[in-house]
């Protein structure tokens, strides 16, 4: 009887939890970089680019990509580069996996140095020094070395990776920068 009330419990409080953020439209996401290690039962392992093992739980409805073509986690290989993205309120979960296979960048990303912000406009360079201009939607997630951040935050030559709309490639969804890090 005490397990079924502390299970009734638990599942209540995060009913609770998930659709008080979910009314408030705070459900922030959480991206991680690196290499795929194996895939057992529902558990992801990968390294990140520094060799740190992380272990993620794959949601029952996690979107999985390899080249941006949908796959299964099953299709993953050992070596393969990935990207995880867990919602902050439990970043043991995994709602997201983009795998490389055979492009080099993630769909829909852009690596370069952060230039300026003037109202929805951020300037970047490129890496062949080439300026480029996005325009952030209202909602735009940003984040400086994992954390979330305001556009304030982002300076002058920092590292940033943008992320774009899939069709239009002016359009920023996210942007993502690196002061303390040196890697994505």
């Amino acid at each position: 009887m005490f397990y079924r009330t502390c299970v009734m419990f638990t599942a209540a409080a995060t009913m609770l939890s998930l659709s008080t953020a979910w009314g408030a439209n705070e459900i922030v996401e959480s991206i991680q970089d690196g290499k795929f290690v194996s895939f057992t039962g529902s558990k992801i392992e990968m390294t990140s680019f520094k060799g740190k093992e992380h272990s993620y739980l794959l949601a029952f409805e996690a979107k999985v990509t390899c080249d941006g073509n949908e796959c299964k986690a099953a299709d993953l290989k050992s070596g393969m580069k990935i990207r995880v993205t867990t919602i902050n309120s439990d970043k043991r979960v995994v709602t997201r996996i983009e795998a490389l296979d055979k492009n080099q960048m993630f769909a829909n990303t852009h690596d370069g140095k952060f230039v300026s912000l003037k109202g929805t406009t951020l300037e970047m360079i490129d890496a062949q020094g080439k300026e480029h201009s996005r325009t952030l939607v209202r909602d735009a997630a940003m984040t400086v070395d994992g954390m979330a951040c305001k556009a304030e935050h982002l300076k002058a030559g920092m590292k940033i990776r943008v992320t774009t709309e899939k069709n239009d490639a002016s359009v920023a969804t996210r942007v993502d920068a690196i002061h303390l890090e040196t890697e994505f």
